[in-house]
């Protein structure tokens, strides 16, 4: 390398800043050829944000602690630029937004040293008149680093060095039927595609890609909600969802299709205090074993599928906001949700979480939030047909991941701030077939860094 030139990794990091500047002062150049209002305070359509932190990471790579080697830590360099459009007219609402993160660890000096995400969000509102209207989503993801704020499923977030898909798609339409009944219509698609968990090896310092992974799926559903006005303070809820899953690799023992049916209420105490309730129970049916002509069951191979299983459902969730920009909010919720195991579909989950805004003064705030989730799975299948299906078998056990975020932000100008932040991941898998938890590990992180907004 000649003297005076910077190395590789620290010329894509300058490129990630000069981007994100740059785009900043675009985004200003734009907005000042538009006029009106962008359904947001002020007047400008177009908003941007650029966040440099640096800060130390724990294990960068989720390498287990029951690795036979030292986990690796890291200090690290981030960028995260983020461009958003929002329009609001007298029947149609627009709203789009770009965010990226690149992410640096000096310590793994290798290819995948540098970590990035990006997400693209967009949904279009159309009011037909006051009482029907159309909204149209999707939410893009593709990442080669864990984010724990992304967990949705309770998995918990694993280095991807050949990076992860996770697409969701929906169209909604709300309907006042009269002047107390109302309906909500959902159609959802999800895709969930991913070459695997990597696996990180402390002797070699290398990291290996996941072979194609057997958790990618697409998913399919039909929601239904019809809501009573009781009181304006009070509305019930009846709702029928219907989830159909479908993975890759021929894998038709694990299709399945989910039923729900709910009663629930939503209730404001106080202008500021609201709570929501839902309760009823989930059918399960993985359809698919009847199609394998491996699964072995009481009428010899290939002979049937399980029987279809009913669980529990049941979530409360409660928001308070208690000042004009501080509010508390928690919610819990036991439910069936997808596995990550070849072995099993679905397993029964609880889930608590919990958010915090406080604002001390106009300008010092602190954000938290926090996700528990513990999966219980149970083997649909016996040791043999396991085996004969998938060539392994776990038996019973569960994952628990948990997540907490802090974050304390000042604000020097309405443009800039500081943030001093920590993020803790734990991540905890145990079966009782040769006590299996190889893959738990725990993750820390701390920063410090500025925030431009415009």
């Amino acid at each position: 390398m000649a003297d005076g030139q910077a190395p590789p990794y620290q010329v894509r990091l300058i490129s990630w800043l000069i981007l994100g500047v740059a785009a900043l002062f675009s985004v200003d150049n734009l907005s000042a050829q538009i006029e009106g209002s962008a359904g947001q305070e002020g007047t400008k359509p177009f908003t941007a944000t650029v966040a440099l932190r640096e800060g130390y990471d724990s294990n960068p790579m989720t390498e287990s602690y029951q690795s036979s080697s030292d986990v690796v830590s890291s200090t690290y360099s981030s960028v995260q630029p983020s461009l958003g459009y929002n329009y609001t007219g007298l029947q149609a609402d627009l709203a789009l937004r770009y965010d990226f993160t690149g992410t640096y660890f000096p310590s793994i000096n290798q290819s995948y040293d540098i970590q990035y995400s990006q997400a693209f969000m967009g949904r279009y509102t159309y009011a037909f008149d006051p009482r029907i209207q159309l909204t149209v989503s999707d939410n893009f993801i593709y990442s080669e680093q864990p984010i724990p704020t992304l967990v949705t499923q309770g998995l918990a977030p694993l280095t991807q060095t050949q990076g992860y898909i996770n697409n969701l798609g929906t169209i909604q339409g709300d309907y006042r039927v009269t002047d107390r009944l109302a309906m909500i219509t959902r159609w959802n698609n999800s895709i969930l595609n991913s070459d695997g968990t990597a696996s990180y090896s402390g002797t070699s310092n290398v990291i290996q890609s996941g072979s194609a992974s057997q958790g990618n799926y697409m998913n399919n559903g039909a929601f239904q909600q019809f809501r009573l006005d009781f009181t304006p303070e009070t509305v019930g809820t009846f709702t029928f969802d219907y989830q159909l899953y479908d993975y890759q690799n021929d894998q038709g023992y694990r299709d399945n299709q989910q039923v729900s049916l709910s009663l629930g209420a939503d209730h404001t105490f106080l202008p500021t205090l609201n709570f929501s309730g839902r309760a009823g129970i989930q059918l399960n049916d993985n359809y698919g074993l009847s199609d394998n002509s491996n699964v072995i069951s009481a009428g010899g191979l290939g002979s049937g599928e399980l029987e279809i299983g009913a669980f529990p459902f049941a979530s409360v969730s409660a928001t308070w906001n208690y000042e004009q920009r501080s509010f508390a909010s928690a919610g819990l919720s036991v439910a069936v949700q997808q596995s990550n195991l070849a072995t099993s579909s679905d397993s029964e989950a609880y889930t608590i979480n919990g958010n915090w805004d406080h604002y001390f003064t106009d300008k010092f705030s602190v954000i938290q939030s926090f996700f528990i989730n513990m999966a219980v799975f149970t083997p649909q299948m016996t040791q043999a047909q396991s085996i004969a299906v998938s060539g392994g078998y776990q038996g019973s056990g569960q994952q628990t991941t948990l997540t907490y975020q802090c974050k304390f932000a000042y604000e020097f100008y309405p443009y800039l701030s500081a943030e001093l932040g920590w993020s803790y991941t734990n991540y905890g898998s145990y079966f009782d077939v040769n006590n299996g938890n190889g893959s738990s590990y725990n993750r820390n992180q701390v920063y410090i860094g500025v925030r431009g907004t415009y």
